[in-house]
């Protein structure tokens, strides 16, 4: 039987590069925690709904802390450059987090939230 790859496996980092700040730090700690004989496995790293969804197995608790707050955090920082921003709806019903100038530049069309 073939292996089965997770997403973070195939895609690696699925978030712009304005959270990888909030990603690093998370991504960093299970590479230490593993090199000490854990076994964290990240399945993904994406946004979902405007924010940042890390989803891993086999975290202590310390992880699941961390990852919570980057998480709550994402919802303020622009996906894309990450300067502060808020989460928009487009028209299409997407749900972005992006600063004014990344919403001009992408050319979204927004809708009420």
């Amino acid at each position: 039987m073939s292996k089965l790859y997770t997403p973070f496996e195939l895609f690696g980092v699925e978030v712009g590069k304005g959270w990888w700040p909030l990603v690093e730090p998370i991504y960093n700690r299970i590479q230490e925690l593993n090199n000490q004989g854990a076994n964290i496995e990240i399945s993904q790293i994406k946004e979902k709904f405007g924010m940042l969804c890390i989803y891993v197995h086999n975290a202590p608790g310390e992880i699941i802390d961390m990852i919570r707050e980057a998480e709550a955090k994402s919802v303020n920082i622009c996906e894309r450059c990450g300067k502060p921003a808020s989460r928009i709806k487009s028209k299409s019903s997407w749900i972005y987090t992006l600063c004014s100038d990344c919403l001009q530049e992408k050319e979204i069309e927004v809708a009420e939230m």
